[in-house]
C-alpha cells in the first residue's frame, strides 16, 4: 500500500527467496538458522540458488540435509522465478541486495535485507532479531520503503528505431542491412556501468534521458540514480 507505506498481503505469503553471498563462511550459520526457521517453524517454501547449495560447507553437512531437500533451487539467467516468490530475504551487505534486485527485471517482491556484510546503507535489519522481524513481515505488520529503479537501454552504433516497441525492449533496424535487432534493456536499482569489455579501445557513449541528449563521454561510463532517481535512462 504506497499510500500508507505499510506492507499488506492480499493472501498469506507461501514462498520466500533467500539470497546469501557465495562461499562466505561467516554467513553459513545465519543462513542455516534462518532456513530452519523458515521451513520448520513458518512452513514456507524456500527458494535458494543452486550455486549456494553447491558450497561443500552446505552440501557436506548431513545434519542440514533434511532442510536442503525441501528447498526449491534455481539458476541465475536460466530459471524464471518472478511469479513464484512472495518476498526475499538477503543475508549480506548492499551488494547482496543489488544482486537480488538484478534477478528480477520486472516487479521485485518485497525485500528484507539483514546487515551481515561490509556496507549496510540499504540493509537496515539486524540479524539477531530475525525471528521477530520475519514474523512481522509474514503477518503484514511492517513499514516499507519504496525505491524507484532505472530502466536502461543500451543501443549499439548503426542501429535506429523502427517504430515498434514492446514491453521488454525496443525493436531496432540496422541502417546497413535492414535486419531487426532488440536493444539490451535492464532494470537497475542503484547504478549502471557501461564497460568496453575486451576491446582495447575506449567506448564513445551518448547518454540520453527521456529522449534528450544529456552528455557524450569517451571511456567506460557510469550513471547513478542519486540525482534523478525517478527518471528513466
Amino acid at each position: 500500500d504506497p499510500a500508507s507505506q505499510r506492507l499488506t498481503w492480499n493472501k498469506p505469503p507461501k514462498s520466500v527467496l533467500v539470497i546469501k553471498k557465495i562461499r562466505d563462511a561467516s554467513l553459513l550459520q545465519p543462513f542455516k538458522e534462518l532456513c530452519v526457521f523458515l521451513t520448520e517453524v513458518k512452513n514456507l517454501i524456500v527458494y535458494v540458488e543452486k550455486k549456494v547449495l553447491d558450497d561443500p560447507a552446505i552440501s557436506d553437512d548431513e545434519t542440514f540435509a533434511t532442510i536442503t531437500k525441501k528447498f526449491c533451487t534455481f539458476r541465475e539467467d536460466l530459471d524464471d522465478i518472478s511469479n513464484r516468490v512472495d518476498f526475499i530475504i538477503c543475508l549480506g551487505g548492499d551488494g547482496t541486495l543489488l544482486y537480488a534486485s538484478s534477478l528480477f527485471q520486472e516487479s521485485v517482491p518485497p525485500v528484507v535485507a539483514f546487515h551481515l556484510g561490509s556496507l549496510g546503507f540499504l540493509t537496515p535489519f539486524k540479524f539477531d532479531t530475525y525471528q521477530s522481524q520475519v514474523t512481522q513481515i509474514i503477518e503484514g505488520n511492517a513499514a516499507i520503503v519504496l525505491r524507484m529503479r532505472l530502466q536502461v537501454q543500451v543501443l549499439k552504433e548503426n542501429w535506429e528505431k523502427n517504430g515498434m516497441v514492446d514491453e521488454k525492449g525496443m525493436i531496432l533496424t540496422s541502417k546497413d542491412t535492414g535486419r531487426s535487432h532488440k536493444a539490451m534493456q535492464y532494470q537497475v536499482l542503484n547504478e549502471v556501468v557501461v564497460d568496453r569489455g575486451p576491446s582495447s579501445y575506449l567506448s564513445n557513449v551518448d547518454l540520453f534521458l527521456d529522449g534528450h541528449l544529456i552528455t557524450t563521454v569517451q571511456g567506460d561510463g557510469e550513471w547513478t540514480d542519486q540525482p534523478l532517481n525517478k527518471s528513466r535512462l
